[in-house]
C-alpha cells in the first residue's frame, strides 16, 4: 500500500465513523474506498464489515439509554440479527464474486427507494383510523429478519431499510431506531466477519487502517449525534444513498 492510499483509507474511516453514528450508511463511503485500494468487489464487501464495525459499536454505546425504551422485543431482534447475518454471509461466500458484482447496483437501488418512500407509505397508512400498528408486529419482524439476511450478504443500506420499516410499523423515534439499528448491525456484522475470516475474503491491513479512522470518527460523532434535527439527518441519508446508487449503476452498467 502507498502512503496516499493509507491516508485516504484513514480519512475515509474518520468520515465513515461520523456518518455511521449520526445517520448510518457509512459503508456507502468505505466500500468504494476499499475497492480503490485494489480489492475486488467481494473482498471490499467482506473487509468493509471489519472497517465499519467499531462505528456500529460506538453507536451502540451512544444510544445505550434509548435501548431501555425498546427492550420488549430486543432479545428476539438480536437472535434474528445473528441468524440473518449467518445466512447472508454464507450465501455470499457460496455464490461468489460474479453474482455479487451484478447485484450491487440493484441492492443499493432497493435500499434507497425503500427509504425514500417509507414516510409517504406511513403517512398514507395513518389516514386509515382502523390501521393498528401493533397488529402488524409479526410482519415488521419478518421484514426485519429479511434485512438481517441482506446485512450478512451486503450490509450497505441496511440501516436505511430498517428506518423505513420502523417508520411504517412502529412509533419508534429516530434515536430509538438508531439504538436498535446499531446493536443489531453490530451483532450481525460480527457473525458475518467470522464466516468471511474462515473463507479468507478479508484484506486485513486496509481494513484495520480504515477501522482506526472509524473509531476516531465515531468518538467525534458522540458529541454531535443527538444535536442535529431529525429532518436534517433524514435528508443527509437520502442524498448520500442516492448519490452512491447512481455511482454504482454508472460503474457496473
Amino acid at each position: 500500500m502507498t502512503i496516499s492510499e493509507t491516508i485516504l483509507l484513514f480519512c475515509g474511516g474518520v468520515m465513515a465513523g461520523i456518518i455511521n453514528v449520526i445517520v448510518g450508511g457509512a459503508g456507502f463511503m468505505t466500500f468504494p474506498l476499499l475497492m480503490a485500494a485494489g480489492m475486488s468487489e467481494i473482498e471490499a464487501n467482506a473487509s468493509n464489515f471489519v472497517a465499519v464495525l467499531p462505528a456500529n459499536l460506538v453507536g451502540t454505546f451512544v444510544y445505550r439509554k434509548e435501548l431501555a425504551s425498546v427492550r420488549k422485543h430486543l432479545p428476539l431482534r438480536l437472535f434474528m440479527a445473528a441468524t440473518g447475518g449467518l445466512i447472508g454471509s454464507l450465501i455470499l461466500t457460496l455464490t461468489g464474486q460474479a453474482s455479487f458484482q451484478s447485484a450491487v447496483p440493484w441492492l443499493l437501488l432497493f435500499a434507497t427507494t425503500t427509504f425514500a418512500i417509507g414516510p409517504r407509505v406511513k403517512a398514507k397508512i395513518d389516514t386509515y383510523p382502523q390501521f393498528d400498528q401493533s397488529q402488524w408486529l409479526w410482519l415488521q419482524l419478518v421484514l426485519e429478519f429479511c434485512v438481517y439476511i441482506y446485512s450478512g450478504y451486503f450490509g450497505l443500506g441496511m440501516g436505511i431499510i430498517l428506518f423505513a420499516i420502523y417508520g411504517i410499523f412502529s412509533q419508534m423515534t429516530l434515536h430509538q431506531g438508531n439504538a436498535v439499528r446499531n446493536i443489531t448491525t453490530s451483532l450481525s456484522s460480527l457473525v458475518a466477519i467470522g464466516i468471511f475470516i474462515h473463507s479468507g475474503l478479508i484484506r486485513w491491513l486496509p481494513s484495520l487502517i480504515m477501522m482506526s479512522g472509524a473509531v476516531a470518527g465515531g468518538f467525534v460523532a458522540v458529541h454531535i449525534a443527538k444535536r442535529l434535527p431529525a429532518a436534517w439527518v433524514r435528508s443527509a441519508i437520502l442524498i448520500w444513498a442516492a448519490a452512491l446508487t447512481g455511482l454504482a449503476f454508472y460503474r457496473y452498467f
